[in-house]
C-alpha cells in the first residue's frame, strides 16, 4: 500500500511538471519591438495612453491577437517631465497566446 501511494505521488508530480513545462511555451513573441509615446498632464495618464497607443500600433502591424500589452515581452517604459506635460515612451515585443 505504501509503494502504491508513492507511485501515485510521483505520477502526480510528473503530470504537474509536464503541465508547467507546457504552459511556459504558451506564448509566441515577435523579435521586433513596437514603440509608442504619449503626452499628458499626469504621469499615470501619459503612461496609460502610451500603452493604449502601443496596443493600437501592434494591432495595426500584426493583428488583434498580438496587441495585448500585459503579455508582451521585453517591456520598457520611461516618462519625463517636459516642463508642461509628462512625455512617456513604451516599447515591447508583441506576443501571441498560443492555445495548445
Amino acid at each position: 500500500m505504501l509503494n502504491l501511494n508513492r507511485m501515485v505521488i510521483r505520477a502526480a508530480a510528473v503530470v504537474a511538471f509536464v503541465a508547467v513545462a507546457n504552459s511556459a511555451q504558451a506564448y509566441q513573441c515577435k523579435t521586433t519591438y513596437v514603440q509608442a509615446e504619449a503626452l499628458a498632464n499626469l504621469k499615470v495618464k501619459a503612461l496609460k495612453s502610451a500603452k493604449t497607443f502601443w496596443s493600437q500600433e501592434a494591432k495595426d502591424k500584426y493583428g488583434l491577437a498580438w496587441s495585448v500589452w500585459n503579455i508582451a515581452a521585453s517591456k520598457s517604459q520611461s516618462c519625463n517631465w517636459t516642463g508642461t506635460k509628462f512625455y512617456c515612451i513604451v516599447k515591447a515585443k508583441p506576443c501571441l497566446y498560443v492555445v495548445q
